[in-house]
């Protein structure tokens, strides 16, 4: 028996980056799986990729900044599946700006995606878990140094480790809650944001300078972490905040 057999797991943000990773690293496991996303899975070409090999991804369009969205998606994975026993809050956004000329709509937008998104799906999945499960928050390394003109992104992900502790506390100890704090990593969001940006180059020299290995992170080096958390390996492992940051250094 693989190590997610018959398992269901659910990824907000599971159409790119770390979420894409993760979904092949759980049905490679054996996992059933249903990648959420804001995007559509165009022509179900990402599903249709899993299935050729095998592999249980479905794929579903929601918006987990919605009460409403999030409600109805809980009521398709219990009427399909029975039940949640993995739950990885991925959804994010970023945004630089400075405090002093900040935009409010994108701030409450970045706390929307980054924070509220994963108590939605918490106050959702928790209970299809009956009482056994696990739930990986992915953070960043922004939530835990301070940097200038991060404010919205840093605060954003500083309240989801807070959520983490809080959420392990009150479901525990039957569903274990973590979070990864992730350093700059070589995904889509990050060249997406600074697309046009005429200093991009440069932003992202210096984040890869203010790492020891020197490099940009993948995200299915984040995704190995995701799904040992989800493992039965981490049993002894809660409200914890498993940085993978490259020796980030503020």
């Amino acid at each position: 028996m693989t190590r997610f057999e018959d398992k269901v797991v659910v990824i907000t943000g599971g159409l790119g980056g770390i979420g894409l990773e993760a979904c092949e690293r759980f049905a490679a496991g054996g996992a059933r799986v249903v990648a959420v996303d804001r995007r559509r899975d165009a022509g179900g070409r990402i599903a249709q990729g899993f299935r050729e090999r095998g592999l249980d991804v479905r794929c579903r369009v929601a918006d987990v900044t919605s009460a409403v969205q999030v409600a109805t998606l809980g009521q398709h994975v219990r009427s399909t599946y029975g039940r949640a026993d993995i739950l990885v809050n991925n959804a994010g956004m970023l945004s630089f700006a400075p405090i002093v000329g900040a935009d409010a709509n994108e701030w409450d937008r970045v706390q929307k995606v980054n924070c509220k998104s994963a108590f939605l799906m918490i106050r959702t999945f928790a209970p299809l878990m009956a009482g056994k499960g696990a739930i990986i928050n992915i953070s960043s390394s922004a939530g835990l140094k301070p940097t200038a003109n991060t404010a919205a992104y840093s605060i954003a992900k500083a309240g989801l480790l807070m959520l983490t502790q809080i959420a392990a506390m009150e479901l525990g100890p039957g569903i274990r809650v973590n979070a990864i704090a992730p350093g700059p990593l070589d995904t889509d969001m990050p060249h997406n944001y600074l697309k046009g940006h005429p200093h991009k180059d440069q932003i992202m020299e210096h984040m890869i300078e203010r790492t020891i290995v020197k490099r940009l992170g993948q995200p299915g080096e984040i995704a190995e972490v995701v799904a040992f958390l989800a493992s039965d390996a981490a049993s002894y492992i809660n409200g914890a905040t498993i940085t993978a940051d490259g020796g980030f250094m503020s």
